[in-house]
């Protein structure tokens, strides 16, 4: 699929741009073969989890996007899922 193609096809979502799964779609459709999605944000007792997987591989799977999705962490938890792109961008 071509990068312009997959540009198009998330414009016509209708999606607000400043959500992260937004952001991540852009960096897959320019150029990056895995994201991770879930990250912490804060310091100290302030502290989260950030998980932004579903709704990452919803955008995915209404752009037609081949993906795979692993977890690399040892116990399983949220901050090891890794969205591998199968899909090809030229």
């Amino acid at each position: 699929m071509k990068a312009t193609t997959a540009q198009n096809r998330l414009a016509k979502l209708n999606l607000n741009k400043g959500t992260k799964a937004y952001q991540f779609v852009n960096e897959i459709i320019n150029g990056a073969k895995t994201i991770r999605p879930c990250y912490t944000s804060g310091s100290g007792r302030f502290t989260s989890n950030q998980d932004h997987t579903s709704a990452t591989c919803e955008i995915l799977d209404k752009m037609n996007v081949k993906y795979m999705l692993t977890n690399d962490a040892p116990r399983g938890s949220a901050t090891g899922n890794v969205i591998t792109i199968k899909t090809k961008f030229v």
